[in-house]
């Protein structure tokens, strides 16, 4: 904004420029976006230059020969956030980090022994060549540093942690709903114990209103009596005393919690048994990293834990690492010294890396080995996982084919980039439906725990014959609970076989996201109908007066229905984006190629952009039109007059008002007689009727037409209406 100041003297003084805070916002966002450009434009054109050694820096020390050769220590990232199930005890307590483990390290699998850590994608500077020299490849090769592998390689095991972050929570919260009895925490207090909830009610309520009820049942027996209903007399009869010897015997002493446990365990026993009949058949006799011994604790439950975790986690890793041949187990023939199990598990190549690369439960609490000793670094662990990475390195170099070489020192980042995106994507569609699942296994759990405790109260109620329907709702829910989590245990297993299927499959990876995207719709329209009740037993006259499971059905049709929106688009979504995709490389190849020969003879359709810009001409020029026949100022005749309002032999238009200058005045317009209308009497104590006001006669524009008079009949005079009634009585008053 310009503007002149007068001073005082009244010269006129010199323009001053006033810049707004906004303006200098913008010029310095504009200075700099211009600086980073020119920043990031250097460094795509170094990215883009063959490396050489020190073409950056002056030296390549500041990049190690091999990343990701430090060991993963218990503890950080997702392993403390979402703990996991002792499931190898009776306990089934959670723990986060490193746990003590008894016995030899085959007694687990491998996630039990190091859960997410080791699956790191290693990467080194040295050649094939040089890695097998010496026992460990000491040789180093600084011609081969390579900037943009070391950064391509980091953003590849960026995305793959997040893929991991997302496993571990499935994994964790699917173990959490699998006990048997997730919500035990809840249950003391509550319902077990010498003083829970469900004792005091039962002691305190229950037992104390059983004599009031069954006195009101009497006296509905005694009215049907005399009705002579014999039939609803016994049947209420034997109802009230049903509810009472029923109810007794599963309060007492604590015969509740053992039906609980008892079903409860039944329940993950049956889907243990399941799991592990499904995926030993399915992964032929569970190879690494998921063997264990046949007698081992809670054996189905752990090996599905370990299948989520082979096919979420261990397998994209191994494909990333070693290439095609991660996805089967790769022979070791190595040091025959094992220390991480036995059998297979020693012979894998691709599980000797996982613990190369991590420190095991088992191992955080031993003693320094006896690499550690020869090395003279006693009680450091780290260092010795460094020298067992060396001499790795140097074992594959010499063992495995120059192709298997290239992809394990990750002079190839960019396909593990793919894979690590290839795994998260997996990830959120598995952990997504996993987690739905153990969430709605919780629920159905909490259901089952306030129908137990809230038992006493509807049973009071229920004594009486005519509330039957409250009992027989509270038994509908009760057992609809454990056939819903019987239910979620078996699609939860199906769920696994299918993915644990999946992956191995020689097929794009394209194919193998929507294979699982399919299987997981195939499960949510399951879902619906489990929840729906159509597996579940239903007893005739129930009422959920409570409305614990009408909200609980709610709640889970609700959840089931939002994974629904997430994973499948809507009706019609996929068809109009496809029909998008495909019409808009049409009219590209059209116009790029045919010069728009396909549009203009009328093949193509218009882009909805061209759409828009012909509906914009054409708007624009008929408003040009518009403007150009009515607003263009109109000639005047001889006479002054508008031209359009002229006499046509004499006469006015109908559809134009007659001029005041024409000389012709207009007929007069006969008025309408007023009738004489009967006058009525007043009333009293009324108010006198407003004078009726004439109506404007709206003008003609032309004369009317005369129609031949009618005579019309006299009206006979109205009767005159009778007098008031006198409100008075006899003596005066009203």
């Amino acid at each position: 904004m310009l503007t002149r100041i007068r001073p005082r003297s009244g010269r006129p003084a010199r323009p001053r420029t006033r810049r707004s805070l906004r303006e200098k916002l913008i010029s310095t966002g504009v200075a700099a976006r211009a600086m980073l450009f020119l920043v990031l434009g250097v460094i795509a054109l170094s990215f883009s230059a063959p490396q050489q050694a020190q073409a950056l820096f002056d030296t390549c020390d500041w990049a190690q020969q091999s990343t990701n050769q430090k060991a993963d220590m218990p503890g950080p990232a997702a392993e403390n956030i979402f703990p996991s199930v002792k499931q190898w005890d009776g306990k089934r307590e959670l723990v986060a980090g490193a746990t003590k483990m008894d016995g030899p390290a085959s007694k687990y699998t491998l996630y039990e022994l190091s859960a997410m850590r080791g699956l790191n994608w290693a990467s080194t500077q040295q050649s094939q060549h040089d890695a097998k020299q010496g026992e460990r490849g000491q040789a180093a090769d600084d011609d081969e540093c390579s900037l943009q592998n070391e950064i391509y390689n980091g953003v590849a095991q960026a995305i793959f942690d997040l893929s991991k972050i997302m496993s571990r929570a499935a994994i964790s919260i699917k173990e959490i709903s699998s006990n048997p009895s997730p919500l035990a925490a809840l249950y003391d207090g509550t319902v077990s114990g010498d003083d829970s909830v469900v004792d005091r009610l039962n002691n305190g309520v229950f037992k104390l209103a059983v004599p009031t009820m069954i006195l009101l049942t009497g006296l509905w027996v005694f009215g049907k009596w005399r009705k002579g209903d014999m039939r609803e007399v016994w049947s209420g009869v034997g109802w009230a005393a049903f509810v009472v010897i029923a109810v007794s015997a599963f309060l007492v002493n604590g015969n509740y919690v053992a039906v609980v446990e008892t079903a409860d365990s039944g329940i993950a026993q049956g889907n243990a048994a399941l799991t592990e009949a499904v995926l030993d058949g399915a992964i032929d006799g569970v190879d690494p990293p998921c063997d264990l011994p046949d007698n081992a604790p809670q054996r189905g439950m752990r090996i599905s834990s370990c299948a989520m975790y082979d096919t979420l986690a261990f397998r994209p890793w191994a494909i990333g690492q070693f290439g095609d041949p991660g996805k089967a187990r790769i022979e070791y023939k190595g040091d025959q010294k094992c220390d991480f199990g036995t059998g297979k598990r020693c012979t894998d190549l691709r599980v000797k890396q996982v613990i190369v690369q991590s420190v095991t439960n088992i191992e955080y609490y031993q003693h320094p080995s006896e690499v550690e000793k020869e090395e003279g670094e006693e009680g450091d662990i780290i260092k010795a996982k460094e020298n067992q990475y060396g001499e790795l390195r140097n074992y594959i170099a010499k063992n495995q084919d120059a192709n298997v070489y290239e992809q394990w020192s990750g002079d190839k980042p960019s396909n593990r980039i793919s894979i690590g995106v290839y795994a998260l994507v997996a990830s959120l569609i598995v952990g997504l439906m996993v987690i739905v699942l153990s969430a709605l296994t919780l629920l159905w759990h909490a259901v089952t725990l306030i129908m137990v405790i809230l038992l006493p109260l509807v049973a009071i109620i229920s004594i009486h014959p005519t509330q039957q329907k409250l009992l027989r709702g509270w038994w509908q829910t009760f057992v609809h609970s454990f056939v819903l989590r019987a239910g979620f245990g078996v699609i939860l297993t199906v769920l696994l076989l299918f993915y644990q299927l999946i992956l191995p499959l020689q097929i794009p990876l394209g194919m193998q996201l929507l294979m699982l995207l399919l299987v997981t719709i195939a499960v949510i329209m399951l879902l619906k109908n489990l929840l729906s009740g159509k597996f579940s037993p239903q007893v005739a006259g129930a009422d959920d007066a409570l409305g614990v499971g009408d909200a609980a059905s709610a709640s889970s049709s609700k959840l089931v229905d939002k994974t629904a929106g997430l994973i499948t688009p809507k009706d019609g979504t996929a068809g109009r984006i496809t029909g998008r995709v495909a019409s808009g490389a049409a009219r590209r190849f059209d116009n790029k190629v045919l010069g728009g020969k396909l549009q203009r003879n009328g093949h193509l359709e218009m882009s909805k952009k061209e759409q828009n810009k012909a509906a914009y001409e054409g708007a624009q020029m008929t408003h040009k039109n518009y403007r150009d026949q009515f607003e263009k100022p109109k000639p005047l005749d001889e006479s002054g007059g508008d031209p359009s309002r002229r006499r046509r032999g004499n006469r006015v238009s109908a559809t134009q008002a007659p001029s005041q200058n024409s000389g012709t005045a207009p007929a007069p317009q006969p008025q309408p007689q007023a009738q004489p209308q009967p006058q009525a009497q007043p009333q009293p104590h009324s108010r006198p009727a407003p004078a009726p006001q004439p109506r404007p006669v709206a003008p003609q524009s032309h004369p009317p037409v005369q129609q031949p008079s009618v005579p019309r009949q006299p009206t006979p005079p109205a009767a005159p209406a009778p007098p008031p009634r006198d409100p008075r009585g006899p003596s005066g008053r009203v």
